[in-house]
């Protein structure tokens, strides 16, 4: 699914998609609606940062569920973590020793694994704070929830939760 191939034609698409924002853009300005030329510009900027990221990620090979959350990303967030991933060079990486043909490729997978990381952050910092809204939500219900149970039950440490807790109740 996460080919050149597919990955290259999807960049173009959404290339083409966002010239044709661009001309519905300047068709809006020429009848002066001012709003709906602005959506458009703004339509065809989020289609090239799209077509952007599509770019950045040919060549790897990064398992697809990574390759997948990463395309469903808001493009700058998205953007962030490619340039976050390709900061660090294979000389500042790789320390000492001999390099041989294969470090690239080494190299790729560990971007693949550090992308698969912040996935999963992602996902479960996510978790954590639906756990949250959850507790916030039966105490609004008049109902007390065991902390300490409920991070044997979830895995989420009783002081994750604690501090979660504390920051949503104070910005209620």
């Amino acid at each position: 699914m996460f080919d050149d191939a597919h990955l290259a034609r999807r960049a173009e698409e959404l290339r083409v998609a966002a010239g044709d924002h661009y001309r519905k853009a300047a068709q809006y300005d020429a009848r002066g609606d001012e709003a709906q030329a602005k959506e458009e510009r703004q339509a065809a900027v989020r289609s090239t940062q799209r077509a952007e990221i599509h770019e950045r990620l040919m060549g790897r090979r990064w398992s697809a569920i990574a390759m997948a959350w990463l395309l469903g990303k808001d493009s700058e967030e998205a953007r962030k973590l490619l340039d976050q991933v390709e900061r660090v060079s294979t000389d500042e990486l790789l320390t000492h020793g001999d390099r041989d043909p294969y470090s690239e490729d080494r190299i790729n997978v560990l971007q693949g694994y550090a992308c698969e990381w912040a996935m999963a952050n992602s996902m479960r910092n996510g978790t954590v704070d639906s756990v949250v809204d959850q507790v916030l939500h039966m105490e609004g219900l008049g109902v007390e929830v065991n902390i300490a149970a409920l991070a044997r039950m979830t895995g989420i440490s009783r002081q994750t939760l604690h501090a979660r807790l504390r920051t949503a109740r104070a910005s209620e």
